[in-house]
């Protein structure tokens, strides 16, 4: 049941039925009537402070649930994690190569690392000036002199995703930039006024990091290729699985893969370039002549590279395909044109490389330089060599330590200052009627009075407190050695008068840590048995004797101050049976002061009939003499 609130004068909101000086008896029918009230309002009075005395013990109960809770859950729960107990630090000895950093879960041993390539993202650029000789930049017709203000596509695809970008002519190259950054693919376009080049990139590195124009309309990849005169992405990483032509090669007209390379791609040109092809240790540079070299030769001499590299070429889809074998094939050491001709005549998707490292005499590949294995995040910057180190982090764990013993003092204080507090029973809650008569200053001292002491020697609390005292200083069973307590690392009580209080010896956790780095998750998040606290770590204990305080707390008075939404703790349960009593006597105090009201009005009744009569009377008596 849910009751509004009371107030502290059943009698305020009362409708009298009469207003009253001096009656025609000549008697205060109103100051009668509240002297009489006011002896009958007392037993209201006292329900009403009991009620407001309830009500600010579940407040103050409900901010210790508060404060309890999040006490357990931002602090003591923390502390049976390794990330908070165990901290770990890692160290490179070459930061130019790599930076490191470690989280609990990382063992502490030393690492070799060799970084034998860095991951990278696919960049093209325009290979010259873009704008028409005396072209306006207004729009992108007039910048490159294109015939037909008519719409084309341009689909880009990276990382398996696919965006298609609606080209406008008529409106400027920036619009276009707009469009593809905005195309949530992964790919982030520039174009430089100055220099009159357009750039676009990957934001993401590796080998699934692509650039890939296949699905582009006629007009749109003339666009590209034409106007745009983007060309020269680098070819990454390529795995076994390969990559492949993204759209069908355009030979000349009657060419074919075993036409020159010259005649078959004009625009190819006619001058030799060095194609690099390196898998593991091996290595081979071929140089590729337009004109005396096929496609067909160039698959072959790849091939026969001896350096597990496939080509090959199908002539049903008109696609190329180049792949390794077997390991990692990369073309770093091409020169441009090698690049140049695989993206602009093989249509060869222009992709990132992974990072390719050695990590303890394994060789792995990564699609990030930033990457975590083993509770180890890397951080690769350059190609080398580099040891990297793992240990305790001796430092952040002593600090992590101070940390929970601030917190701890200041949760016990709180607790022993609230069950310790003087509480003032001539200190009554005020009713309407007492504050308005009273300054402001003496209506706050007395309330501030008047709450005191509501939480004195609460059972609650100071069971958890002592809980709070025995899980701390008592010993974790489960240990052995030289280490077994809070003590023994440095984390002792002071005298009595503190009342509990933790002090640290930092110089003391430092030798214990020293001697084990793992002492303070083991004191502090040793697990042990649910049934037996005494095998716990620290925190383990206060994280379950928390719990159940917090617990007791919802039953005597819920989890908020509100008793509207609380309605089955046992003083929302008891306030709200205040209210209703509170009500009832209202009713009745308020049917008491109509009664009175009306008696006197039967008494002013009766005195203006006698009055009358007496008039009457006199006025005979007169008339016979």
């Amino acid at each position: 049941m849910t009751i509004s609130s009371i107030s502290s004068n059943p009698l305020s909101s009362s409708n009298l039925n009469h207003t009253y000086g001096l009656s025609g008896s000549g008697i205060d029918v109103d100051s009668m009537v509240k002297k009489l009230m006011t002896a009958a309002t007392v037993p209201y009075t006292q329900m009403w402070q009991k009620e407001q005395l309830a009500e600010w013990k579940k407040a103050e109960y409900n901010t210790f649930y508060n404060s309890i809770n999040t006490f357990n859950t931002s602090t003591v729960f923390n502390y049976t994690l390794q990330s908070t107990t165990l901290p770990q630090i890692g160290t490179s000895s070459n930061t130019s190569v790599a930076t490191v950093t470690a989280n609990a879960d990382a063992a502490d041993i030393n690492h070799s690392l060799k970084v034998n390539q860095l991951a990278t993202g696919v960049t093209e650029t325009s290979t010259t000036a873009i704008t028409t000789t005396g072209g306006s930049k207004a729009t992108l017709k007039d910048q490159f002199g294109l015939s037909s203000s008519s719409t084309f596509n341009i689909s880009i695809t990276n990382n398996g995703v696919t965006k298609q970008i609606t080209v406008d002519p008529t409106q400027s190259i920036n619009t276009l930039v707009s469009q593809i950054n905005n195309a949530g693919v992964n790919v982030k376009a520039n174009y430089d006024a100055t220099l009159d080049r357009f750039f676009i990139s990957t934001t993401n590195t590796g080998s699934t990091a692509k650039i890939d124009f296949s699905g582009t309309d006629s007009t749109g990849m003339s666009f590209i290729t034409n106007n745009l005169k983007l060309g020269g992405g680098s070819i990454g990483s390529i795995g076994t699985s390969g990559v492949t032509s993204s759209t069908m090669i355009s030979m000349a007209s009657g060419q074919n893969e075993n036409s020159l390379l010259k005649d078959a791609f004009p625009a190819l040109g006619t001058s030799p370039f060095k194609l690099t092809l390196t898998n593991g240790t091996a290595t081979k540079t071929l140089t590729v002549d337009p004109t005396t070299q096929t496609l067909n030769g160039l698959i072959n001499d790849i091939n026969n590279a001896g350096v597990n590299a496939s080509a090959s070429y199908d002539t049903l889809t008109g696609e190329f395909t180049l792949k390794a074998a077997s390991g990692t094939l990369s073309l770093a050491g091409s020169d441009q044109a090698a690049f140049n001709f695989f993206t602009n005549n093989l249509n060869l998707p222009a992709s990132g490389q992974d990072a390719q490292i050695t990590l303890d005499g394994t060789d792995l590949t990564e699609g990030s330089n930033n990457f975590s294995i083993s509770g180890v995040t890397y951080n690769l910057l350059s190609t080398g060599s580099s040891t990297i180190t793992i240990a305790a982090d001796i430092d952040k764990i002593v600090s992590n330590v101070q940390s929970f013993v601030d917190s701890y003092n200041t949760m016990l204080s709180s607790l022993t200052t609230e069950v310790s507090q003087s509480a003032y029973s001539d200190y009554q809650p005020l009713t309407d009627d007492q504050k308005s008569s009273m300054k402001d200053s003496d209506i706050t001292a007395w309330t501030t009075k008047a709450k005191s002491g509501l939480l004195h020697s609460d059972s609650i609390l100071q069971n958890a407190i002592n809980a709070m005292r025995i899980n701390v200083s008592d010993p974790i069973s489960g240990l052995t050695g030289k280490y077994t307590s809070a003590a023994s690392i440095g984390i002792t009580t002071g005298d009595y008068s503190e009342n509990g209080k933790l002090l640290l010896d930092t110089n003391k956790l430092k030798t214990a840590l020293q001697a084990d780095p793992t002492i303070v998750n083991k004191i502090f998040g040793t697990t042990g048995s649910s049934s037996n606290s005494s095998s716990q770590g620290i925190a383990v204990r206060l994280n379950n004797s928390l719990k159940n305080t917090i617990s007791q707390i919802d039953t005597a008075a819920g989890t908020t101050a509100d008793t509207s939404t609380d309605t089955s703790s046992n003083l929302a349960i008891q306030i709200n049976d205040y209210k209703t009593r509170l009500t009832d006597m209202s009713t009745r105090l308020q049917d008491l002061q109509t009664r009175y009201y009306n008696e006197f009005d039967a008494m002013e009744n009766a005195l203006q009939q006698l009055n009358s009569q007496s008039s009457f009377i006199s006025s005979l008596t007169s008339s016979s003499k």
